[in-house]
This record gives structure tokens, sequence and C-alpha cells, in this order.
């Protein structure tokens, strides 16, 4: 098995060891709309996105807010769940047919005690995920729906193309109706 490109380069560190890792990590199949972790359940799983999609999302009083999308090469896990063993506040969904690669919190330990040197890149990767959240939380609370729909079509088209509009809507902290109406205002300038 060869190393997924976006852990080779965000983590070159594994990828010096990755002949004696890759037997830790195990590729399954996922259909759509299946649930790999519910809200509330503790994280035992990182996942590496080889095809297809996931979403990282919340359930807010009946709200549902998500908060990243997760294509090709891309690694998730409700990482506070899974660092810290307690309940995860997110859920992770697929929306398309979706192959990943499964590094159990067992092998993710293993790996952490054999080559201690890989821990402060993952300290590092874990920390670039969080402040790309609040990054997400800050876009939400200081731009207007068009502006944040409007950074969507020019800073990351795929989603756009990929991922059904509900869910979009729900990312980018609208609803379907609101979402609907800023694409018929903005084709029509």
């Amino acid at each position: 098995m060869e190393i997924p490109a976006y852990l080779a380069q965000k983590l070159p560190e594994i990828g010096e060891h990755w002949s004696e890792l890759h037997d830790l990590f195990i590729s399954k199949s996922i259909p759509a709309d299946t649930t790999l972790l519910a809200e509330g359940d503790v994280a035992t799983e990182l996942f590496i996105v080889m095809n297809g999609a996931l979403r990282l999302w919340h359930n807010s009083d009946g709200r549902d807010i998500t908060l990243q999308f997760f294509f090709e090469n891309q690694v998730v896990s409700s990482f506070e769940s899974f660092y810290l063993d307690q309940p995860s506040g997110f859920s992770i969904e697929s929306f398309e047919d979706t192959q990943v690669l499964i590094l159990p919190k067992t092998a993710f330990d293993q790996i952490r005690q054999r080559y201690p040197t890989i821990e402060p890149a993952i300290t590092r990767f874990i920390c670039e995920r969080f402040i790309a959240y609040r990054n997400i939380f800050f876009d939400q609370i200081q731009h207007s729906p068009e502006e944040r729909y409007q950074q969507l079509v020019n800073d990351d088209p795929e989603i756009l193309e990929r991922v059904p509009l509900r869910l979009v809507a729900s990312y980018l902290g609208m609803t379907p109706v609101s979402l609907s109406r800023i694409r018929t205002r903005l084709k029509e300038k």
C-alpha cells in the first residue's frame, strides 16, 4: 500500500516509516449516508479519505451545522474526543460512496510509542486543524451569508461541485431557501 499523498505531505515523519506502518491502517468501503462516528460516542479511529467525501457536523438543538468537508487524501476524526477519550461533540458521515483508510486508536498509540519523533508532527497537524475550525467560525460571525457564499465560490469551488446544496447551506450557516435566493441573486448580477 502506498502512502496517501496528503499524509505524506502533512506528516512526512510518517512517510519515513511507512513501510513499517502501513499494516496498521485498515482499508474500508463506506456507502453514502453512513455514520462513521455519532455525536456523543468516543472517537476511536482516524479516517483518511482515499476516494469519496465525508463531513464533520454537529446537531445544535435539532439544527444541522456542518463544520467541514473532507475529500480525497484528507484526514478526519473528532480529534478532541480521539485524544482525550471523551464523548465527541461532532458526527462524521459519508455523503458519497467513500473508500477510507482507518487508523484505530490502539494503532495510533503504537505509532506514538514506537516513533516518538512523530508526536510533534501530529500535534502540529492537529493544531492546524483547530486553527481551520476557528477561521470557519470567525467567517460565520464576521461575514454576511452572501459574502460567505461568494468566498466559497472563490476559494473552494469543489464543495459546490460535489456537495448537496442542503449540506452547503448547513456549512454556510443558512437555510437551503436562503442559499437558493443568494445563488439566484448572484446569477442575476
